[in-house]
């Protein structure tokens, strides 16, 4: 995410029926306070790994969508958005390579620096992956002056800016890299992602899915952390720890909200590089018909709130993908 401030003179905005009423009934969770219904659907039923940026007081909702990354834009309180052009359809501000490396696009992080937009993107060429759990995520960079419109940077039309650890089996990247998280802070690009290593159907000496950092000087040439930030047996209440996201708060607070097995935790450390306390407990439950699962968070730390959204998506059929909203008072009460 990023907190910015610029001027939009662009835009013709077309609202879509697919946000809840900014008066809509709230209900408590925890710490967090959770609007009841999605704050944006797709109109093809996928709206999916949300990701938040805001300039001046213009919010910008990036999310997977058919056919590549969606934007969408709340010009009052993250509630209520609307779509770029055509309401019909989704606007997809980067699409997929259908003969590259990403011909499939998902988890997808934006953040501004300088007069630029900074797309970053979890793309995979579907059908090749070489094991049966996952596809072979890696992360790709587009750019765009408005943030509406992404244009891939010519290190990412053929292959990834940070690709997966394949020099042997037991790497902690060895098979994906996904839900990239950033913050850029004095000329400095940090991020989280999951890192995931399958090796013998989840039984290898690295198996398993975790939080992992890189460090970036120019946000295109990046150096991997040697050591995971979060890790399974960190969070109490789950076994699984997932999609994440990174967020740093004007008191000098680190904070990665994060994906389990169906919920979602936070955690926070003084320093990006850890060591990080995990909140006791999940923050954001199923709750609701639309909510079986609940996971891939991403917000704001905005006029004395912790503002998340996140996706939705109802069992058995496990469709349609929605976005829902919830938020606390900051700071938090964290003993």
């Amino acid at each position: 995410m990023s907190v910015l401030r610029i001027t939009l003179p662009f835009l013709c905005l077309v609202v879509v029926s697919c946000s809840k009423d900014s008066n809509s009934e709230m209900t408590e969770l925890d710490l967090f306070t959770r609007i009841e219904a999605p704050v944006y659907e797709s109109p093809f039923g996928l709206a999916a790994d949300p990701s938040i940026t805001i300039v001046n007081d213009t919010l910008f909702l990036y999310y997977s969508a058919e056919g590549g990354i969606g934007v969408a834009i709340s010009l009052n309180n993250g509630i209520d958005w609307s779509r770029p052009g055509d309401s019909e359809e989704d606007y997809l501000a980067l699409s997929r390579q259908l003969d590259k490396w990403d011909n499939t696009l998902e988890t997808v992080e934006v953040v501004k620096v300088g007069n630029e937009f900074k797309m970053y993107y979890a793309g995979y060429r579907e059908g090749e992956s070489d094991n049966p759990h996952v596809e072979n995520y890696e992360i790709g960079l587009a750019t765009s002056q408005n943030g509406i419109d992404f244009t891939r940077i010519p290190q990412s039309l053929n292959q990834p800016i940070l690709a997966r650890d394949t020099s042997n089996a037991n790497t902690l990247d060895r098979h994906a890299i996904t839900s990239p998280g950033i913050v850029h802070e004095d000329g400095v690009y940090y991020m989280v992602y999951a890192g995931w290593n399958v090796t013998d159907n989840w039984k290898g000496i690295n198996a398993g899915i975790r939080i992992l950092g890189a460090t970036s000087a120019d946000g295109v040439t990046w150096q991997k952390m040697e050591e995971p930030i979060l890790i399974a047996s960190d969070i109490r209440y789950s076994p699984n720890v997932n999609e994440a996201t990174l967020m740093r708060s004007d008191d000098g607070f680190w904070y990665i909200p994060f994906s389990t097995d169906r919920s979602i935790g936070i955690a926070r450390s003084n320093s990006f590089f850890g060591n990080y306390d995990v909140f006791p407990e999940a923050i954001v439950s199923p709750q609701f018909d639309w909510d079986n699962e609940v996971t891939a968070p991403d917000g704001i730390i905005q006029d004395g709130k912790v503002r998340l959204w996140f996706h939705g998506v109802k069992e058995p059929d496990y469709w349609p993908w929605v976005i829902g909203y919830t938020e606390a008072e900051y700071p938090m009460n964290w003993n």
